[in-house]
Parts: structure tokens; sequence; C-alpha cells
């Protein structure tokens, strides 16, 4: 299929200073010299960071050091290619993204038309997951961009300042506007893509320090920011034009099926919701059922919600707790706001979830969206108590946590069952107490003891729920 079948221009209407002046998009590409340019490879180092990861809500998000990065542009096949080997961050882990990590990480991304996959050669293995996004970063290139609108015929427009911008779109994917300085070089991209929190989630991209490599123009800075914060900076310092196409694996193992999602009595009135890398806990009150997190998105948090609904049919679900702020746990609060659910967040969270809820949804609307519904909030401090003549759920926020201010516990004193995300994930049977103790588990302990919980069981919203020996075990204290 043809670029052109994808990309749709929408025309700027700008008022032009002086029409003499105008460029249009033709101009800018032979200023650039992209009808040069086939295939680029660029190579440096930089940092880059994990959206949607950060410490506090609103912050800056974990960033890492890029020991390495190639990218390689395959225009002609529709093509992206990167390899970045990144170290662990300086200091203390403080928020998500995969830490604590103390050696370096590789990641291996590649697409093809819509095809993509993690890995490479006997390794590789399809990720569909990832087809929006590594598209997206290949249109919003600059050389990308041109190509783009030249394939759509896409209107430019000249302001006074000599700037000149165009827009392009792949419908239900992404939306970009491109502008060029009066140099006709490619100095901004913003664009959308789909995100289930932040709703047609902005990316600002700049270009700077161009260098001519055979009449071709190609930036040696390259700084991406969401919501105002960096998430990939490169200092380009090799390039190669046309250099070879970005080619598929002779044989692409499958993605691993999604399991369904599974449901489990733990105990009298408490449900384990399993699935495949996250996990929900419903809790049975006397006239309600409260959901304890809402994650990934509207497909997982929906599937979850009609679980529940066809174990404990006599109930409504009221409430959904949300344990942090991370996508990963956050992205399917919009599901259950839709459900007619209350959101129950820390009230660090509350300004940003209304400031992101706020934003449009037109690239991927989701459930609460084309209801053109809103969600409503309820805001805890340190703790919180839910109770009535069935339960007491306690709900605590761990002191001095520095995966995310303000995460949240769940503790039912009767059952001695404590619902955690993230601080302790034990996906297989913790046996030896290992050699670096995870901070975030610890601290977790830290704060068990500090509020005098009798914890017999540890429900996860990853891995398996386990006998709190070994969480014992896992920080340390088996004596």
């Amino acid at each position: 299929m043809t670029l052109s079948r994808h990309l749709l221009a929408i025309p700027v209407l700008v008022g032009l200073a002086n029409p003499v002046c105008a460029a249009t998009v033709a101009d800018i590409a032979a200023a650039m010299g992209s009808v040069n340019v086939s295939t680029l490879r660029i190579s440096g180092t930089g940092t880059f960071a994990i959206v949607g990861q950060s410490l506090r809500a609103g912050g800056e998000w974990p960033k890492f050091r890029i020991k390495q990065a190639e990218r390689v542009f395959d225009y002609a096949n529709s093509a992206l290619a990167e390899d970045i080997v990144f170290l662990p961050p300086e200091g203390a882990p403080r928020g998500g993204g995969g830490q604590p990590f103390y050696t370096e990480q590789r990641r291996l991304n590649t697409m093809r038309g819509d095809a993509a996959w993690t890995g490479a050669g006997e390794n590789a293995t399809a990720a569909p997951a990832q087809i929006a996004a590594l598209q997206h970063e290949l249109w919003i290139s600059p050389h990308g961009v041109i190509k783009a609108a030249l394939n759509a015929g896409t209107t430019a427009s000249t302001g006074a300042d000599g700037r000149t911008t165009f827009v392009v779109e792949r419908a239900g994917r992404f939306k970009a506007q491109a502008t060029a300085n009066a140099a006709n070089l490619i100095e901004r991209v913003v664009s959308s893509i789909a995100n289930p929190v932040l709703g047609d989630m902005t990316v600002e991209t700049t270009y700077a320090d161009y260098r001519t490599v055979e009449g071709v123009q190609v930036p040696t800075k390259i700084v991406q920011r969401v919501l105002g914060h960096p998430t990939f900076e490169m200092a380009v310092v090799d390039i190669n034009l046309n250099a070879p196409p970005v080619t598929a694996p002779a044989q692409i193992r499958p993605a691993a099926p999604v399991p369904a999602a599974t449901i489990e009595k733990v105990a009298e009135g408490v449900w384990f919701v399993a699935g495949a890398s996250h996990h929900s806990a419903a809790i049975e009150m006397a006239d309600h059922i409260v959901l304890v997190e809402a994650p990934l998105g509207d497909a997982r948090t929906n599937e979850v919600i009609d679980l529940v609904k066809k174990t404990i049919p006599n109930k409504p679900l009221r409430i959904v707790v949300n344990t942090h702020h991370h996508f990963d746990h956050s992205g399917g609060l919009r599901a259950a706001a839709a459900e007619g659910m209350t959101i129950l967040t820390h009230e660090f969270n509350r300004p940003f979830f209304e400031a992101a809820y706020a934003a449009p949804r037109t690239l991927a609307p989701d459930r609460l969206a084309r209801a053109n519904g809103n969600a409503r909030f309820q805001t805890m401090g340190d703790k919180m108590v839910l109770s009535d003549s069935t339960r007491t759920l306690e709900l605590l926020a761990l002191k001095d946590n520095t995966h995310a201010d303000g995460l949240i516990v769940g503790y039912l004193p009767k059952e001695k069952i404590l619902i955690v995300a993230d601080a302790f994930s034990p996906r297989t049977e913790v046996v030896r107490t290992p050699e670096r103790l995870n901070p975030f588990t610890t601290n977790l302990w830290d704060n068990i003891q500090r509020l005098k919980l009798d914890v017999a069981t540890v429900l996860p919203i990853h891995g398996r729920y386990v006998p709190v020996r070994e969480l014992r075990i896992e920080v340390g204290q088996n004596n």
C-alpha cells in the first residue's frame, strides 16, 4: 500500500506577509535534499525517558543515559529500525520504567509497513503494539515529514517571520505539523499520537545543528518532549546516506497470545482478577464492589469489569482505586469511569488526571469519550478507610517510596491481605534473598512495620499472590 493512501493533507491557514517569499513543500524538499534520500542511518549518544513513569504525576519522566543509539530510516519501504543501548540512571532509582536495574540494557525495535518486531534474526518476535509509535517516529523525521507531505500533495503556508508550516496525518495513527525556518530547514514538528491517559498526546520534536552530507541536510541535535519534559535527546555523530534497507527476518515469532482474565476467590468477598501482566482485585462490600486497579487501557479494564459483574452479579461497581499514576496502572481508569465508578486516587494525582482527561481524543476515542462522559474523582492523603457491616478496606499511602509519590496499598485487616502494586512483584516463588535488595520493596517492608500491619497474604498487581513469608525472604527478614 502506498504512503499516499495513509497520509492525508490538512492545510494550515496562515496569513502571508509576503506571498512572493512563500515556500512550498517542494521548495523545502529541495533545500533539504530529501529527494536524494532513500534510507538514512544516524548514530550517536544522548538520553531517553519513559513516558508515564514519573516519580510524581506531572513531573519529569525517568531518564536513562544512552551509551549508543542507531536509527535507520527507510523511506522507500516505510520502515524504521532502532538499536539503543542504555545505562542505569545515576543515583537511587526514582520513578518507574523498569527500575531498578544495574547493568546496561538494549532496546531493539523494527517496523516495516504494518508489521513490527523486537529483537533480530532468530530472536525476532512480533510486536504489534509498537507499530503506531514506530510509524510516528519515521514520518515525523525531517525527511519523513517532507516525503509524506509531497506524497499527499500538502499545501504549505509561510508566515511573516519567514517560517513555513504544513500538516500531514495518518488517519487513526497520528497528526503532525512541521515548521521550516527561513532557510527551508525543518526545525520543529509538533505531532500527536494516541495515549490511553493523555488522549491525543502532543509530542514536540526539534531539529538543529544541520550538517550537509552529499547535498542532504541532516540534523545533528534532536530533542523530543512530551508535556514539556524531554523523552529523547540525541547528539548525532555518524551519518550514512542510502544505507542498506530495513529487511524483515525470514521468520518472526508471533507475539505471545494475551490470556483471558481469570478471577479467583482468595477470601470470602475478596477476588483476585489476574491477567497476563497486570492484575486487579475486587472487594465485596455490603451493597457494592470496590475495584482495586484499572490497568493498561480500555480493553483490559472492560474485560475485568465484565468478569467481575458476571461473578458478582447483584452488586454494582462503585469505586475504582488507583494505586498510582503510572500509565500502565491508570490507563483503564476512564473505562471504569464510563461504567459509573468514582476514581479514588491520591490527592497528588487529581490535577494531573483532570488536565489529561480534558485533552481531545480524536485519534482513538475511548469508551468514556464515545459516551461524552466525565470522570468523577475522590482523593485521599495518607489514609482512607472504606468500611461497612461486611468488611473494612484500609487504603494507605507508602511513606518515602521513590517509585511513585502517593503509592497506595490496600489492606484488609480481618483477612490479613495486602494489595500492592510494583513495590513487590513475585512472578516466581521467592526462595532466597537477592544479593541486591530492591529499594522499592524494602520501603514497602519498612511501611508495613511502621503501620503495624498484620499481613498473612500479599496480592500483587504483578505476579502471584503469595504468603507474606516470600516478602520477608525478598527483603532479608526471613529469620
